[in-house]
């Protein structure tokens, strides 16, 4: 195959390029929430309230500021990890970056490919395809803090969650999950899988398989630095004990008290409806939290709550933009010095 041919563009289908689009996701948005608001789900009297508790939604975005903080350590441990040493600096700044594009793109994972595109620049060949799969790596290792937040609280307020509607299911869940986070880094991370033969000619045969084979290489290498892997995971999990807290703010900026081992049961789950809405949440996000907190906290202002914390998440994010538009980058491919001459290919 020439270099030619295999620099190609592949051509989706029209009907890929419409449902992947921008504009569709953004109209998508903006139809579930009007239909929100047609069903009296976000009545915006609410609203007016929430003014004179105004000092809850201060203390809330205060809240989500240390996250990123939080995050940057994570991922710069994550880098390290896979054999990607960066000044600390370098990685906030990334993750700053990668955090503005969240909601400057038509995608919650539009700030991930704008980050991979950052250290695919500047870690020179040999390094690249692990930059990429580091940041999708840390992307998982987020999500599963959120699980591992709700299920461990779950465990601890075990009384608490079987007091409520269907507290029984959504126990029975959480502690599926959070054991099942266990098993799957267990399983993915082996040493045997990621060294076998068998695997790696059946993965290199799927469209994504070398993705998905470097995915195993990226489990194992944290799992055989056990230090590593409880830095990372309990990073995870105190990143999304901040969103919680915030969210909790919010609530009692509406007026709503939920109890609290109940509320940080709940509200992981209701953070994590944000990966599928539109530019941080915004749509079904919305709608998620709405339903979540109908059923489970008996709140009947989840949807306003959602709006608030999403307007509230992308303040946040635009902390992101002035590292975007001021910083300036350094040559980083002598850092792949620190590695053996064998994975400088």
């Amino acid at each position: 195959m020439t270099n030619q041919s295999a620099t190609l563009a592949v051509v989706r289908p029209l009907w890929a390029r419409v449902l992947t689009s921008g504009w569709t996701k953004a109209m998508l948005a903006a139809a579930v929430i009007y239909a929100l608001v047609a069903f009296n789900r976000i009545d915006w009297t609410v609203f007016a309230g929430v003014a004179e508790n105004w000092t809850w939604l201060v203390l809330a975005f205060v809240l989500m500021l240390p996250p990123y903080v939080i995050v940057s350590y994570r991922f710069w441990l994550v880098l390290r990890n896979q054999g990607i040493v960066t000044p600390f600096a370098t990685a906030v700044r990334w993750t700053m970056i990668g955090s503005f594009f969240d909601i400057a793109m038509p995608s919650n994972s539009g700030g991930d490919v704008v980050k991979a595109a950052y250290i695919v620049r500047h870690v020179g060949p040999g390094l690249r395809t692990k930059g990429v799969m580091a940041v999708a790596f840390d992307r998982v290792l987020g999500l599963l803090g959120l699980f591992l937040l709700a299920g461990i609280t779950s465990i601890v307020g075990w009384k608490v969650v079987l007091s409520i509607n269907s507290g029984g299911h959504l126990l029975i869940f959480l502690i599926t999950v959070c054991l099942g986070t266990l098993i799957f880094f267990r399983i993915v991370g082996s040493r045997r899988l990621c060294n076998s033969q068998r695997l790696r000619t059946f993965l290199e045969r799927l469209p994504a398989g070398h993705r998905i084979y470097n995915l195993i290489q990226c489990f194992n290498a944290l799992r055989e630095k056990p230090r590593d892997l409880i830095a990372v995971l309990a990073l995870s999990v105190l990143n999304h004990i901040c969103w919680c807290a915030a969210l909790l703010c919010i609530t009692y900026a509406f007026a709503q008290s939920p109890q609290l081992i109940l509320g940080f049961v709940v509200f992981p789950l209701a953070i994590f409806s944000n990966v599928f809405g539109f530019a941080g949440g915004f749509g079904v996000g919305t709608a998620a939290f709405d339903v979540i907190f109908l059923r489970l906290l008996d709140i009947h202002v989840g949807a306003a709550i959602g709006l608030s914390f999403q307007i509230l998440c992308v303040l946040s994010r635009l902390t992101g933009l002035p590292f975007y538009l001021v910083g300036r980058e350094k040559n980083l491919g002598n850092f792949t010095s620190n590695l053996p001459i064998n994975e400088r290919i």
